[in-house]
């Protein structure tokens, strides 16, 4: 009868023969991970004891160690696997460079002082929970992320034949309730943009007046949709004041996160990001403005220097108006983006407003950028038919007439 054919990584049946003085010999088949077969005998007192002994030395067979071209194996630590998967995917291109930069920071701050250390032998679901606990409790929003970079760690680990399973994929994520869009309505903006011309012209300030770049970015946005980031990377090239109606092209960005220098970058976030938007009369003047002060800069926003404005610049105006006025800490940037959607979402629907806000996916447009209305529609004249037909029925039968006389009726006849 032919053996049976072994799976990589796994082994046959285990066969005994007794030896003198009650002693035993087991012999086991099993197939390595790379496809070699091997074969192991032990000696031991009983059937019980060989098969122990047996299992537990084609388990290190099955992790003995192939090596892969970082000279990474099995008892590496885990620091050193994740500096290797960064340098893949810098050689792959998988992940932008602001992704990129900031999963290094990630590893160096975050995953290295809690689970660096560990060899990858001995990094289990339970290393992760730990990880992803820790995190959790100073930084929740941040846990997530490090959960998934480690994921993706492990899963090019396996890749390489460096682990037998991905351990990230057995740990769940805690449930968070979902955060309120936080939109400022058109009331609130008009006051918003009130303040900021108020904190430019306040007496008591010091040098020369603030230029308008908070406010020609706040217009900008709550006129595009766009990002911060793609509001100062706007180019005169992309914008187009003599078409009717006006119109503007989102096709880059300027990135200048932090630990890294500010560079403009001709794509987005996805390719839906690329994007064409009519614009509002009444952001007109304001370009004009611009490009006649610009000089001939290419950029739209752009420093004394000629440099562009980066989206720290914007940051940094609106977090001063916001200390000096007292506002609310979610009024940022992308709030006003929030607005913008929201406000395009109410009038075209939610299909309308990713488009507008350059999302591949209307799910995302609606989760965590249009505003949910409060107020439900009118439903007063279907609602009163049902109203109507209760009044037509006439009056209202007395349903207890006619037992509190049968109750009389039942205690004179007692009597």
């Amino acid at each position: 009868m032919a053996r049976r054919k072994l799976e990589p990584g796994s082994h046959g049946e285990i066969s005994f023969q007794e030896l003198p003085a009650g002693r035993v010999q087991g012999t086991i088949r099993f197939r390595r991970l790379d496809g070699t077969h091997g074969r192991l005998r032990t000696r031991a007192s009983s059937k019980a004891q060989a098969r122990r002994t047996l299992l537990e030395l084609v388990r290190e067979e099955y992790e003995a160690v192939p090596v892969v071209p970082g000279g990474l194996t099995r008892d590496s630590p885990f620091i050193d696997l994740a500096r290797e998967y960064m340098e893949h995917v810098a050689f792959t291109g998988e992940q932008r460079d602001t992704t990129r930069h900031e999963n290094l920071r990630l590893i160096e701050k975050k995953l290295s002082p809690l689970m660096g250390a560990l060899t990858l032998r001995e990094i289990k679901a339970t290393t992760v929970l730990r990880v992803y606990k820790e995190i959790h409790a100073d930084t929740p929003r941040q846990a997530d992320t490090c959960k998934a970079l480690i994921s993706q760690i492990c899963s090019y680990a396996v890749m390489n034949d460096l682990m037998l399973a991905n351990p990230a994929r057995e740990v769940k994520s805690v449930k968070r309730r979902p955060k309120p869009i936080y939109a400022p309505d058109a009331m609130q903006l008009s006051e918003f943009r009130s303040i900021i011309r108020d904190f430019q012209e306040r007496e008591d300030r010091l040098g020369p007046r603030p230029s308008d770049l908070l406010g020609d970015v706040v217009d900008l946005i709550l006129a595009t949709g766009a990002r911060v980031s793609e509001a100062v990377g706007l180019k005169w090239q992309f914008v187009d004041l003599d078409t009717t109606p006006p119109q503007v092209t989102i096709a880059g960005k300027i990135v200048d996160s932090k630990g890294q220098a500010k560079r403009y970058e001709d794509y987005l976030k996805s390719e839906a990001g690329w994007r064409v938007v009519t614009i509002p009369v009444e952001l007109v003047p304001m370009l004009r403005r611009r490009r006649l002060a610009g000089g001939g800069n290419e950029f739209v926003f752009h420093t004394r220097t000629g440099a562009p404005n980066g989206t720290q610049d914007v940051h940094r105006a609106l977090r001063r108006v916001r200390e000096w006025a007292g506002l609310d800490q979610e009024l940022v940037p992308h709030a006003l983006r929030k607005s913008a959607v929201t406000a395009v979402a109410d009038a075209l629907g939610i299909e309308g407003a990713a488009q507008f806000a350059g999302h591949k996916r209307s799910r995302v447009t609606e989760q965590y950028y249009a505003k949910r209305a409060v107020l439900a529609p009118d439903t007063s004249t279907v609602l009163g038919a049902l109203q109507q037909s209760r009044q037509q029925d006439g009056a209202v039968l007395d349903m207890t007439a006619g037992r509190d006389g049968d109750e009389r009726g039942a205690r004179a006849a007692e009597r």
